[in-house]
């Protein structure tokens, strides 16, 4: 039997389960579409640091950790007040994509529509994850040394003592590729 019409047949989306766990912290890395370098300028940078702190201002989390590098970023954080943590990503990519439009920068497909999302389990979880945050831009060889890097939480770890100013010169034990999906082949 001929059929008239073509079919067209399309790879299905993968269906991602998110699982939202209340008053836990999740570590979040969201990736550049195409994982092109639109945040290697300083302005841009600055930019996700005010989308950041007006991310939280209309949403309830408790921020732990960021550092945003060239083409990727991570983020620690813990939901509050019904939020689940897709609710917050979601919120700041399109505070993100708001900021951009109203400064008439170049705002077409920014982020890779899934985002890498890990609950954290535990004390040693969390400090990994903390230390996986702070030492990702000597990973990728953007400095030498943990305190280099400005677009990052360190410093404010470091002030409350959590950190030696001196941390960050050789990888630390825990999650070696935690967060760092690659693009589909």
């Amino acid at each position: 039997m001929h059929r008239s019409r073509s079919r067209r047949h399309h790879a299905r989306m993968p269906r991602y389960r998110r699982y939202h766990e209340p008053g836990y912290p999740v570590f979040i890395t969201l990736v550049t579409a195409n994982r092109r370098r639109w945040l290697a300028g300083d302005r841009d940078k600055r930019h996700l640091i005010e989308c950041l702190r007006n991310t939280k201002r209309h949403c309830h989390f408790r921020h732990y950790a960021h550092v945003i590098l060239d083409d990727h970023m991570h983020w620690l954080f813990q939901p509050d007040g019904g939020y689940t943590f897709s609710d917050i990503v979601t919120a700041f990519k399109k505070s993100v994509l708001h900021g951009r439009m109203e400064r008439r920068w170049p705002a077409r497909e920014l982020w890779q529509k899934r985002f890498y999302d890990h609950i954290i389990r535990n004390e040693n979880d969390f400090r990994q994850h903390m230390d996986y945050i702070h030492y990702n831009p000597v990973r990728h060889g953007y400095v030498t040394i943990a305190h280099q890097w400005r677009w990052s939480s360190f410093h404010t770890w470091v002030a409350r003592g959590n950190y030696p100013h001196c941390w960050g010169t050789k990888e630390p034990d825990g999650p070696t590729q935690a967060g760092e999906p690659h693009e589909p082949r």
